[in-house]
């Protein structure tokens, strides 16, 4: 099974694998863990005094926010648990992740291999909340909050609790108010761990303090741009390297094909790329991510072809420093222009 495993993946297993005999009880696993880490602490973990009680509320709330890939993968550690047999598929599965890491999922190695266990307490719950009569409805709708939830963190960096509302109810004739949205919202920060709170703020996880504070400090007399259902769409999955890329994402991957052969340095180029297209980006930034690659920076052509594709995906981009704006859209709705993304002049440039 070990062939199965890249170094990474391996190394991220290993790490939170639990060499002991496998137990099945939730009590049993909390105290495997806690020997693993060394960190038993009066049957605390991560802070929840009452760790069984905790982790099972959390559970129960956790799988009306599941997707249906993440809910085949607890379907397929229930039964892996359930047959006590070896994990030897979908090794690399994503959602293994997100409940290995919330303490929902356990994972055992000996010497046949790693073995997933869904505690018993936890498969009962699994099995009693996906009968409800009212669960697919239920997850449906905490899927849609979810989708706004990350196209907004995408779209914006950060924004108020009050706008998540504004915007749902901007295109929902049933309407949620700021204190559901905060518990919808706390729920799945918790859960995915892709934004955080701060005074009534949701913040996008890649951003540290002073950083969100630089970014309001720049947005907070720009209203918001207000995202249309095919933004919030386009805008949900931008976190996820294979998400759909739009059409001029396509055009200069395409064109720096040409000219950058290391496929490595050219994924690296590209994935820079993409993500520069949120922020206003310092063309420095870009400019150092074109020697890496060892991209044709010199040649006048290449660069003059490079900054008019770059600045018309821009133009139609969304941008955290505008509030969710498109540049176009930006122009359009206060007659201020953004400055075009013109690249610096490389070293061996200024040398001449």
């Amino acid at each position: 099974m070990m062939n199965l495993l890249n170094d990474r993946i391996k190394e991220m297993y290993e790490s939170i694998a639990i060499c002991t005999e496998r137990v099945y009880s939730l009590s049993g696993c909390i105290e495997a863990a806690e020997r693993r880490n060394e960190v038993i602490d009066n049957g605390m973990v991560d802070g929840y005094e009452n760790p069984i009680a905790d982790i099972a509320e959390r559970f129960r709330t956790y799988i009306y926010l599941c997707n249906e890939t993440e809910l085949g993968f607890l379907r397929y550690a229930a039964e892996l648990t359930e047959k006590k047999a070896a994990w030897e598929d979908n090794i690399e599965y994503y959602p293994s992740q997100v409940f290995l890491y919330n303490d929902l999922i356990y994972l055992f190695e000996d010497d046949d291999g790693y073995y997933l266990v869904l505690p018993d307490e936890l498969a009962a719950i699994f099995r009693e909340v996906t009968a409800r009569k009212d669960f697919a409805a239920m997850n449906a709708y905490k899927l849609e909050l979810s989708e706004y939830a990350a196209a907004m963190i995408n779209l914006y960096g950060a924004y108020e609790i009050s706008f998540f509302v504004e915007v749902w109810n901007h295109h929902h004739k049933e309407k949620i108010t700021v204190d559901a949205a905060k518990e919808f919202l706390s729920d799945r920060a918790y859960f995915h761990s892709d934004f955080y709170f701060v005074d009534g703020f949701v913040v996008h996880d890649c951003l540290f303090y002073d950083d969100f504070e630089e970014l309001w400090a720049a947005t907070e007399d720009i209203d918001y741009y207000m995202p249309t259902k095919s933004v919030i769409r386009e805008y949900t999955g931008k976190e996820h390297l294979d998400a759909p890329i739009s059409p001029g994402e396509l055009e200069i991957n395409a064109f720096l094909a040409e000219h950058v052969k290391d496929e490595r340095l050219l994924d690296n180029l590209q994935l820079g790329i993409s993500f520069s297209l949120s922020r206003l980006t310092d063309p420095a930034e870009i400019l150092r991510d074109l020697e890496v690659a060892d991209a044709p920076i010199a040649d006048e052509d290449f660069r003059g072809t490079f900054e008019r594709m770059y600045n018309n995906l821009r133009d139609n981009s969304h941008i955290w420093e505008l509030s969710g704006f498109t540049p176009r859209q930006y122009q359009a709705e206060t007659g201020e222009s953004i400055k075009r993304f013109k690249l610096p002049k490389s070293k061996e440039r200024k040398r001449k």
